[in-house]
């Protein structure tokens, strides 16, 4: 029945008269679609995320048999003891290893390299977590695909206090190139411990034990006690989830990402679909495509509640730099 109305009210707001503006309430209106463009080929802007991963990586190079530690240019810190890396056959190598890491912190980053804090609750829907950092670790040795031998302690640094979080990781896809999913890791705990250098400087975070490559994120689930409900982004034609992505962003201290992850082509609507975002919530609404050289962007700042539609109707184009520092500034 829900869905029934939802379609109604859509076919109402393209058949009557439409609003001006998507950073305003709409009013049920037509949308009107002056630079309707032709079929966009999605593979430009697929391509996009990992053009955006993959100079973001950092790369440490260490012998396998000496403790090391490796702080990265946002501050994650990693402590990796000596023996730590086996070759697949279960050797303990013995010589250098090429370590890579790759740091999320701010959510402009996050959303132009098609990331998000999507995660799984235990109620098996999808939730934007609150999260402090996203990384990516990998390590390899002569060019070689190795396995963890034994645990990495890893800081990361925020100035949040207090925060009970957890460790989530994407065991449905680890690789570089993933469409990230976020589910908790029950048996690893994450305990507030601030990061003292040689100097006596104090950088606060948190830490956790890791025992795999891949991705992770210190993050928790939404305590907001308010309803919950699912949001739609209206985007003319030609754009869908096939070209590009439309993403919430929420106004919080913590980095909170949501990526919708449905597509109605009959009524050429997104939407969040879980029904899992808390209603009264400040945020944006972030739209983001690439048909040619350059990214297409626009936002629409929100109050969250149940079955809201947002509009996009004036996009931004611009560089990667452009849309990344447009995002951090919304």
């Amino acid at each position: 029945m829900k869905k029934l109305f939802i379609c109604i009210c859509i076919g109402v707001f393209l058949l009557v008269s439409g609003c001006s503006s998507n950073t305003e309430e709409c009013e049920i209106g037509a949308v009107e679609n002056p630079n309707q463009q032709e079929p966009i080929d999605g593979a430009i802007y697929k391509q996009s995320a990992l053009d955006c991963r993959i100079p973001k990586l950092q790369v440490f190079q260490f012998n396998n048999y000496t403790s090391t530690e490796i702080k990265a240019n946002q501050n994650t810190i990693l402590y990796i003891s000596e023996g730590t890396f086996q070759n697949l056959d279960g050797t303990i190598i013995d010589g250098e290893i090429t370590f890579s890491i790759l740091e999320m912190y701010n959510p402009g980053e996050i959303i132009a390299c098609q990331l998000s804090t999507n995660g799984i609750n235990s109620s098996q829907a999808i939730e934007p977590l609150l999260s402090e950092s996203i990384f990516y670790i990998n390590a390899e040795h002569n060019g070689n695909p190795v396995l963890m031998n034994g645990e990495i302690q890893v800081f990361i640094p925020s100035d949040n206090e207090s925060l009970d979080l957890s460790l989530f990781v994407s065991p449905t896809c680890n690789a570089i190139d993933c469409t990230v999913l976020w589910e908790i890791v029950p048996q690893y705990s994450v305990f507030e411990e601030p990061y003292q250098d040689a100097s006596g400087n104090i950088i606060l975070g948190y830490r956790a034990i890791i025992d795999e490559l891949g991705w992770y994120s210190f993050a928790r689930f939404n305590p907001s006690t308010e309803e919950r409900g699912i949001l739609y982004n209206k985007a003319h034609s030609p754009y869908s989830l096939a070209n590009s992505n439309v993403f919430l962003k929420y106004d919080s201290n913590s980095i909170g990402v949501g990526m919708f992850s449905a597509y109605d082509s009959e009524n050429e609507v997104f939407s969040e679909k879980f029904s899992q975002i808390p209603k009264n919530t400040t945020a944006n609404v972030i739209f983001v495509s690439k048909p040619e050289s350059e990214f297409l962007f626009d936002s629409s700042p929100i109050v969250t509640k149940d079955g809201k539609i947002t509009v996009t109707r004036n996009t931004k184009n611009g560089s990667e730099r452009n849309l990344v520092d447009y995002i951090n500034n919304l």
